[in-house]
Parts: structure tokens; C-alpha cells; sequence
């Protein structure tokens, strides 16, 4: 009797708790150990409600298309603030903060967010592109809203949602996302395609 149960205990051990763990959906597969654990650790919940660590069409986190440049300096959310430059002159830019700190903004001379660049390797879109993704990649994500811009050995990946919004993915020679650009669709496109850095 005793022999029985103890066979039943090993099986059921081995039913319940002996497989080995097979990524899921939303891990970066480029992603290093250290960064999975980042991107892990600053998705933890917490006590107070906070945004999803991801990038959209909309922008990402307390960065949100059309907000306003005062707003987000007023509740603390910008870091490095400069107006003016080499390009784009007229404008103002600066990058986010905490989780954000990869996160570069763009606002217009009124002062309205319009362009929002995701150079993190821990924020993915909620499709589940990353930093890293290939081309290949990207048009098995977004099969039906994509759509590739080429220009002589420049590439990007365009996708655009029903909002007229976008996301334009940035890509290097090896056609892989080494930047996320969200704005307003026909914008990145005709600013992409005639170079004019999204002034």
C-alpha cells in the first residue's frame, strides 16, 4: 500500500510541476536576460494604477500625441528640454523620464506633442515589435497595415491604423527596427520620404 502511494506521489509531481518554460507571446526574443528582467521589473504592478509599458500609434505612457508641452513639464514628466537646434529649429524637444528616459518628444512651436521616437529596448508595442524586430518580422505582425518605404538603400516599415495614426519603423541596413517613430500617418510618410527629419 504504501509502494502505491508513494508511485502516485511521483506521478503526480511529475504532471504538475516538471516542464520546462516556453517563452510567451510578449518577451522581447532579442531581448538579453538583463533586459527581459528590466522590462519585467518595471511592468511589476504597484500600489497606484500606472500605464502599460508599451509604444502605440498614440505615443507611450504619460506621452500622449496632442498634449501639451507645458502640461507635461508642469507634472514633472520631461527631462532635457531644449528648443531650437542644428535641425528643426523651431521646435521644441526632450526626452521622458524613469521607464521612459529612451522616450523623445517633439512638439511643435504651439507647444502640442506631435512626433513621439521610442529608442528603448524595453518598450515594446502591444503587437509585440521591438527594438530589433526585422523586417520579415514586421510584416507578420501587421500583415494587413503595413506597408515598405524604400528609399535607394534606406528602408522603413509603415503601419498605420484606422485612426489615420501610425507608427513608422525605422530600419538599418540588415532591415531591423533600430527606432519607433508614432505620429500622424500620411505626416511620417511624406516626411520620411522627402528627408525632412519631421520638422
Amino acid at each position: 500500500m504504501k509502494r502505491a502511494a508513494l508511485i502516485f506521489v511521483v506521478l503526480l509531481a511529475a504532471a504538475t510541476g516538471c516542464g520546462k518554460k516556453s517563452p510567451s507571446a510578449g518577451e522581447n526574443p532579442n531581448a538579453t536576460p538583463s533586459a527581459t528582467a528590466a522590462a519585467s521589473a518595471s511592468a511589476a504592478p504597484s500600489a497606484s494604477p500606472s500605464p502599460q509599458i508599451h509604444f502605440t500609434v498614440d505615443g507611450a505612457g504619460p506621452y500622449q500625441l496632442g498634449l501639451k508641452l507645458a502640461d507635461l513639464q508642469t507634472a514633472g514628466h520631461l527631462d532635457e528640454v531644449k528648443t531650437g537646434g542644428e535641425m528643426c529649429a523651431q521646435n521644441t524637444f526632450a526626452r521622458g523620464k524613469g521607464v521612459w528616459k529612451d522616450i523623445r518628444l517633439s512638439f511643435r512651436p504651439d507647444g502640442t506633442l506631435y512626433l513621439v521616437t521610442n529608442r528603448s529596448t524595453t518598450i515594446p508595442t502591444p503587437s509585440g515589435a521591438w527594438l530589433g524586430t526585422n523586417l520579415a518580422g514586421l510584416q507578420s505582425i501587421y500583415p494587413a497595415i503595413g506597408e515598405d518605404l524604400t528609399k535607394g538603400s534606406i528602408y522603413a516599415y509603415l503601419v498605420t491604423t484606422g485612426t489615420g495614426r501610425g507608427i513608422l519603423f525605422d530600419l538599418d541596413g540588415a532591415k531591423k527596427t533600430i527606432a519607433m517613430v508614432a505620429g500622424e500617418a500620411s505626416y511620417l510618410k511624406s516626411s520620411w520620404q522627402s528627408g525632412t527629419d519631421f520638422c
